[in-house]
């Protein structure tokens, strides 16, 4: 039965076998039409697979465009005639009628069709000898060494899976005997520096009563004692050592955790080494991160900062205003200041939202109350800032000659400085610490010309500090393919979070695309593209990513994504 489908045709969706047809030099591979079946009228418009032939391509065609059926001997375009004839310069079978009208032109090749049966028969038999001999065969082999595959993975990623397990068991084992090992000389130490400060103690305790007793008769003596007693306690007191004991020095214990815990234990685990470029796509369809919560916040956002599942504080520069959102944009509650905040960042350890004010070049935290307090003032404008779970608070500065990152202590004591650039504007968008590594990571932002109110004008890289600012990675898109591979020049980061496996996610203005890497600058995916402008955004302990875009509807406003980053 005659139906409708992707070809654009009138009454009748033929079968793939299809033939030739050229016109005046211009070659269409048209659907051939079935014995019995109907012959079909051209429309404006043809579509071939993925290729689209408009009606301004065939204006060489005049009228319509008849096709013959496969097996059907009658001629398309004169349908009482049988065709006799190949027309070699269109490769078309045609009639009598149609040599003498629209292929009169082609009359020197013309060929009777009966003349190249035998030439026909010949590839026809070709084909289906190499079919039955070659093609089909060497088809059921590779079926079958695919099945025999497929039979396999289910005991090779098995055995994969154990060998991991193994090894995490003997790493486990391992850990367990070196802390073992540290806790029994921990034990030991704890030990003899008890026996050691007892025995002193119990050394202080007699001294003091041997010193209070001859001080009680010395006292006496002085008072009724004769000349002999005089000299001899004077004699005794001279003897006597008199020296204070100091506290016995036992040395230093100390321990010091690992800085790069992640790294040394996928050290001792081992490597996996995999081929996935042809799972690229596979991959990118499983990956793509999950839409927890999408909602439209028209309100300007230079920063967003989580505090909670569901929750997070949004600072708003222009209004001069934080606002407490939950994950459907409803405002909780809103602290109003008396300048403009730059940047927020809450304090891992007593859980208190810290902020800077730019053009009063200072550092406040909210108390209890939700009242702003004033801790320090800066030497430099802050433009973005991060408290440490050391209690160390972190500030990224701006300036027209050069800007710096500043450690402070939580009343402003500099503790470390490091300038990233001596010269020229910009200054350091974001700043954030890593909660597996301790590692201090910013946005550096230097204007390369025009007018700094412009986004677009500057050049940005990430950067990697250690605890004390000095500098581990400079990251400047390496790795990254979006529409093309993204170069220096082409890298625009806006934004830089650490998420709860020690990557740091980066959302890039220019490709609207939210990218991450590993804390050591390698690439490892795009986490999710977006339609419209890609924003800040702020991650939750449970790497859930707070992003500010511009949705369908060409608002702006935040989507809560959920990724996994394996």
């Amino acid at each position: 039965m005659a139906s409708r489908g992707q070809f654009g045709f009138g009454s009748f969706v033929p079968p793939n076998d299809t033939f030739s047809l050229t016109k005046t030099g211009l070659k269409l591979k048209v659907p051939r039409e079935p014995p019995g079946g109907t012959y079909l009228e051209s429309k404006s418009v043809l579509r071939f697979g993925s290729t689209m032939t408009t009606s301004a391509d065939l204006s060489n065609l005049k009228g319509q465009l008849h096709v013959r059926a496969k097996g059907h001997d009658k001629c398309p375009s004169h349908r009482k005639n049988q065709v006799v004839f190949l027309c070699q310069d269109c490769d078309t079978l045609i009639c009598t009628t149609c040599s003498t009208t629209t292929h009169k032109t082609h009359n020197d090749s013309f060929v009777e069709i009966s003349e190249t049966t035998q030439q026909n028969k010949s590839k026809v038999r070709d084909f289906v000898s190499e079919n039955e001999d070659t093609r089909i065969p060497k088809l059921h082999v590779e079926k079958k060494s695919a099945e025999e595959r497929l039979s396999t993975l289910k005991s090779k990623y098995k055995n994969i899976r154990d060998k991991m397990k193994l090894e995490r068991d003997q790493c486990k084992d391992l850990l367990d005997r070196i802390t073992e090992d540290y806790l029994t000389s921990c034990d030991k130490m704890e030990d003899a520096e008890t026996e050691l400060h007892t025995s002193h103690i119990t050394d202080l305790d007699e001294r003091i009563d041997t010193f209070a007793k001859l001080s009680s008769e010395c006292k006496q003596t002085l008072q009724t004692g004769t000349d002999v007693l005089v000299y001899d306690s004077a004699t005794e007191v001279q003897d006597m050592d008199i020296n204070i004991p100091r506290i016995p020095d036992t040395g230093v214990i100390e321990f010091t955790p690992s800085k790069d815990k992640l790294g040394h234990l996928k050290q001792a685990m081992g490597v996996i080494e995999t081929s996935t470029d042809h799972f690229r796509a596979y991959f990118k369809r499983c990956n793509n991160p999950t839409i927890i919560s999408k909602f439209s916040y028209r309100d300007k956002i230079s920063s967003v900062c989580p505090i909670t599942e569901g929750r997070a504080w949004l600072c708003d520069f222009d209004t001069k205003t934080l606002n407490l959102i939950n994950n459907k944009g409803k405002v909780l509650q809103q602290i109003q200041h008396n300048s403009n905040i730059r940047d927020v960042s809450l304090d891992p350890s007593s859980g208190r939202l810290w902020f800077c004010c730019r053009e009063e070049r200072t550092i406040y935290e909210v108390s209890t109350s939700s009242t702003p307090v004033r801790r320090f003032t800066t030497e430099y404008y802050p433009h973005s800032l991060c408290v440490t779970r050391e209690g160390r608070v972190v500030v990224g500065t701006g300036g027209r000659q050069g800007y710096k990152v500043v450690m402070h202590t939580a009343d402003g004591q500099v503790l470390h400085t490091v300038t990233i650039d001596r010269s020229g504007a910009g200054w350091v968008r974001s700043t954030t610490q890593c909660s597996v590594t301790g590692n201090i990571c910013v946005v550096s932002n230097k204007l390369i010309s025009g007018d700094d109110h412009d986004i677009d004008t500057f050049s940005r890289h990430v950067i990697v500090y250690n605890q004390t600012l000095k500098p581990l990675v400079h990251y400047r898109g390496e790795g990254i393919q979006a529409q093309e591979a993204v170069t220096p020049e082409k890298f625009d980061p806006i934004k830089a979070v650490y998420d709860s496996k020690g990557n740091i996610v980066i959302p890039d203005w220019k490709t609207k695309t939210i990218e991450l890497i590993t804390g050591d600058g390698k690439y490892i995916k795009t986490l999710h593209t977006n339609k419209g402008r890609q924003g800040v955004v702020g991650i939750q302990r449970d790497d859930v990513l707070w992003s500010r875009v511009v949705l369908d509807t060409g608002e702006w406003g935040l989507k809560l994504l959920k990724y996994d980053s394996d």
